[in-house]
């Protein structure tokens, strides 16, 4: 999958510098591109050095409200 497709499978959003930083810092990422955050699942496109771009992904149970268990899906340019 390239980016551009995961942009329009997950329907992610450009971030303003701030959040972008904030949610790099939080990932431990070199930078986050894009992201969505719905009510219980986030996507986000981030950059990070040796691996590239990568697609995080994540879900919250809503039994739990626990994360079920981040994935990483690796992303061509």
């Amino acid at each position: 999958m390239t980016v551009e497709q995961a942009i329009k499978k997950y329907k992610l959003e450009p971030l303003n510098s701030y959040t972008a930083e904030v949610k790099a810092k939080e990932l431990n990422v070199e930078q986050v591109l894009y992201m969505n955050v719905q009510k219980n699942k986030y996507a986000y496109v981030v950059k990070d050095g040796a691996r590239g771009y990568v697609l995080y992904q994540d879900e919250i149970s809503f039994y739990t409200r626990m994360y079920k268990g981040l994935k990483m899906t690796p992303l061509d340019y």
